[in-house]
């Protein structure tokens, strides 16, 4: 007889039966149909014999079914399964054989004891069968280029995902958990009686084994026990009786011992032996005193706790039957705190979840409580729900955190929830109202202080106030309850941890109450927090108007800010037509580390300084509407000393006597010499500005030795600030520049962004330069090999060319050029996929796309 290849399982001696050959034999002796002399056989696909058939369907008295290993005229399945047409060569045939041969695959005592039906038997036969055969493919393979045989572990997986799928339908279908059983036994089997590991002998360079063998086994391994433990929980004793429980532990036993053999060794290991927590299901069922004692809170031994997925699975079927409070003492048993409130609520036990959360602490970090207080909203319990998240969100339970980043990751999972839940509680006359541009409306003045005074006395001692349902508006007040529960949350959120501050506001923007965001900033106090000010005065302001901060900032003076909050305060005066304001806060702003007012003007401008981005221009432009000349002044001087630059010392012009700007003047070109700390863009075009050609060259050249890249930078940056006309008209720069680019375009990439804007100005001269190096190369390629240095040489140049031919807008004219290359070089097939890359058509690629410089 023949094992078929199988793995591990156990197979009897059978009597002699001649099942393939080699040469002639006597049809004497007994024989597999495909090799009988006297009815000779026909290949076919057929799976189904015929009645008055006269090929396969006949047979000589030695005749012996390949399946069954009985004499033909005995076998069953002859004609009603095709067992005439089986033969060795057909993998389909070689499966079917180790199934019938195999007691445990074909005569399983699991099916009868369930009690299935015949369909049911038939589709956990032919899961058994499609398992093994795709084991048979797999050993085969499948012929590869060269006559390499390629062996693919997606044979199995693809049987193994299509059964999990049936096994899905069937644990929700009208065919219940019986036939769910059944097919897990039959792919089960399959797989566990078989091999992951290659042929023994078929390790040589014929055979192509596929890498990920083992993890793609073992995840079969692991999800089937997963869906057995998920299919056995969800079965009652009246649909798998406890006799038939005990008979499917000894069957998971068998084939658990088989598949711990094939996972030895594997790498990583399996966290657990296969099938075990199927065991476990089986052998503590829902009635097991055990179970009993967790389910009804009776149970303290923790080394009764269940496996992972039995407890996934158990919670599922709780859940689905709505057994609430076992599910709750089954889930407080396995440690699932977080998990066993929402239980709890589901429960009817809604007052007893905030006194076990201020108990115990670990429930509320991290956002384990979410869930809970979207279960309460949903019970009808949203003010339980809000002063949980509250807690959550803004009590004192985590001190050892501090109040980094780490407390803020903690707390937002509520602070979220809590905004999206204040936030819809208000209807459309609320937001209009409260997001009104202009005056803020006295209900929400009033609501606003209402509810600092409320936060203020909460926060004293958070756990103890918020045991209690949140009060109700004040007597007569003017505003809504949505108002006021908008307003708390701010005021809560300000006094009680500063730190959410701006993540709440931009909440509460984002969420479209602007004016919740600006009380969390009002109650929070401007001095308290500058990221949180500069926010709500770029984002709040053009939305609600100034007056909101309008008595706020009247209380500020501003070097109690940072330059950059002074700076936005003056964006926000200017853009609400506050002049005067905008300009006194931005002159702070700028005074900030300069020589005083009354120094400004007799400043050593040219001496070296720490300098940074200022731009004042807009608030200068609006004091000289004002009329205020004196303070436009002092803002350019100002501008002056922090970014010098020639549109800076422009901006002065007319402003000052022409004693004053020559003097300003002299002191730029003196820092444009001499200052290596200015940037070299301005550098480079102040001198070039003075008529200092060479010089403004020179800092350039001495900036790419350090800093290459910075260098290329400040060329592009320069020349457009020099602009095409300046380019074009003055000679002199280009001729102090151009040596110095020949260089530069020859090193390298990094280069050509700026010449692509040059090619805008001066087209010609650029793009000769850059057909001189495709000429050098052209020749190169017809006098020598092209080699794969040299094809991407002349790649690399046909690219930066084409871009800058490009550039300069004559993307016809590289057209034609391009094809007068390819005739060129057209015997050089080594370049051919070169033109293929580049011909009419591709797009022009930037020089970051290439890895090269810039």
């Amino acid at each position: 007889g023949m094992n078929g290849g199988m793995g591990g399982a156990e197979s009897e001696e059978d009597d002699l039966v001649v099942v393939s050959q080699s040469g002639t034999f006597s049809s004497d002796l007994p024989h597999a149909r495909a090799h009988c002399s006297k009815a000779p056989f026909q290949v076919t696909k057929d799976r189904v014999g015929q009645e008055e058939g006269g090929n396969n369907e006949l047979y000589c008295p030695n005749c012996f079914c390949y399946v069954c290993d009985m004499r033909a005229s005995e076998c069953q399945g002859w004609l009603r399964v095709g067992h005439c047409h089986a033969h060795d060569k057909d993998p389909y045939w070689r499966a079917l054989r180790e199934f019938t041969r195999i007691e445990m695959l074909s005569n399983s005592p699991l099916l009868q004891a369930l009690g299935c039906d015949e369909a049911a038997q038939m589709e956990a036969h032919r899961w058994c069968v499609n398992g093994l055969l795709a084991f048979h493919r797999y050993r085969d393979g499948d012929p590869g280029p060269n006559g390499v045989i390629n062996h693919s572990f997606q044979h199995v997986t693809d049987v193994a995902s299509s059964a999990m799928k049936a096994i899905v339908g069937h644990l929700s279908g009208p065919k219940g958990p019986r036939t769910t059983l059944a097919v897990l036994d039959g792919i089960t089997s399959a797989i566990a009686i078989n091999t992951w590991r290659p042929g023994a002998a078929q390790q040589d360079a014929k055979h192509k084994w596929c890498k990920g063998t083992y993890a793609a086994y073992r995840a079969i391994v692991e999800q089937l026990d997963k869906y057995w433990v998920l299919a056995i929980v969800h079965t009652s004793t009246r649909s798998v009786p406890p006799q038939a429980l005990a008979i499917m532990a000894h069957r998971l036993k068998r084939l658990s011992k088989l598949g711990a053999k094939e996972v030895a060794g594997g790498t990583p290991q399996m966290a657990h032996v296969p099938l075990t927590h199927a065991v476990s299901a089986c052998e503590r069922g829902w009635t097991h005193p055990v179970v009993v004692a967790i389910l009804e809170g009776q149970c303290t031994d923790l080394q009764q706790r269940e496996a992972q997925t039995l407890q996934r699975a158990r919670l599922h079927v709780l859940e689905r039957a709505q057994r609430w409070k076992e599910a709750y003492h089954y889930a407080i048993f396995h440690g699932h705190v977080a998990k066993s409130l929402a239980y709890m609520v589901r429960a009817g036990r809604h007052a007893d979840v905030l006194p076990m959360v201020f108990q115990q602490n670990a429930l509320a970090g991290g956002g384990k409580c979410v869930p809970v207080c979207a279960e309460l909203t949903s019970c009808g319990q949203a003010d339980t729900a809000v002063r949980l998240a509250m807690y959550c969100a803004f009590g004192d339970y985590e001190p050892e955190i501090g109040q980094g980043e780490q407390l803020v990751q903690n707390r937002m999972p509520y602070v979220q929830w809590l905004v999206e839940h204040v936030v819809s509680q208000l209807d459309a006359a609320d937001l209009q109202q409260r997001n009104q541009h202009g005056t803020v409306s006295g209900a929400v003045e009033s609501a606003r202080r209402d509810a600092e005074e409320w936060a203020r006395q909460v926060s004293e001692d958070l756990p103890t106030q918020l045991v209690k349902p949140l009060a109700e508006a004040p007597l007569g007040s003017l505003y809504s309850v949505g108002t006021y529960l908008v307003e708390r949350l701010g005021a809560l959120c300000a006094v009680s941890m500063p730190v959410l501050s701006l993540p709440c506001a931009k909440l509460l923007a984002r969420n479209g109450d602007y004016c919740g965001a600006a009380s969390v900033v009002l109650v929070l106090g401007w001095r308290s927090d500058t990221n949180l000010i500069t926010w709500a005065l770029q984002e709040l302001v053009p939305k609600l108007g100034m007056q909101t901060f309008q008595a706020a900032l009247q209380q500020l003076r501003p070097e109690q800010l940072p330059p950059q909050s002074q700076m936005a305060v003056a964006q926000a005066l200017l853009g609400a037509n506050e002049v005067t304001e905008a300009i006194r806060w931005a002159t702070s702003a700028c005074l900030v580390g300069a020589p005083a007012t009354h120094e400004l003007p007799y400043a050593h401008f040219e001496n070296a300084r720490q300098y940074r981005p200022c731009d004042v221009t807009e608030f200068m432009k609006a004091a000289e509407q004002a009329g205020d000349t004196a303070s436009a002044l002092l803002l350019g001087e100002l501008q002056m000393w922090w970014e010098p630059g020639w549109d800076h010392l422009h901006a002065l012009n007319g402003l000052c006597s022409p004693q004053k700007f020559g003097l300003r003047r002299q002191q730029l070109q003196s820092l444009a010499l001499n200052d290596t700390r200015c940037k070299p863009e301005m550098r480079f075009e102040v001198l070039a500005r003075e008529g200092l050609h060479s010089q403004a060259t020179s800092i350039l050249v001495s900036t790419a030795r350090d800093n290459p890249q910075l260098a290329h930078t400040a060329l592009k940056v320069g020349l457009e600030a020099l602009g095409s006309q300046f380019v074009t008209q003055n000679k002199g720069i280009m001729d102090a520049l151009w040596p110095w680019v020949e260089q530069l375009v020859a090193a390298g990439e990094g280069v050509d962004p700026a010449m692509e804007w040059l090619a805008g100005c001066m087209a010609s001269k650029v793009i000769a330069l850059y057909e001189r190096q495709v000429e050098i190369w052209k020749q190169h390629c017809q006098s020598s090999v092209v080699n794969a240095a040299t094809k991407a040489t002349m790649r690399q140049w046909l690219i930066r060319t084409r871009r800058i031919y490009h550039a300069a807008g004559q993307a016809d004219v590289w057209e034609r050029r391009f094809s007068e290359l390819t005739q060129t070089l057209r015997r050089k097939s080594s370049l051919s996929a070169v033109w293929a890359d580049l011909g009419p058509g591709s797009v022009p690629e930037t020089p970051n796309s290439q890895g090269g410089q810039g």
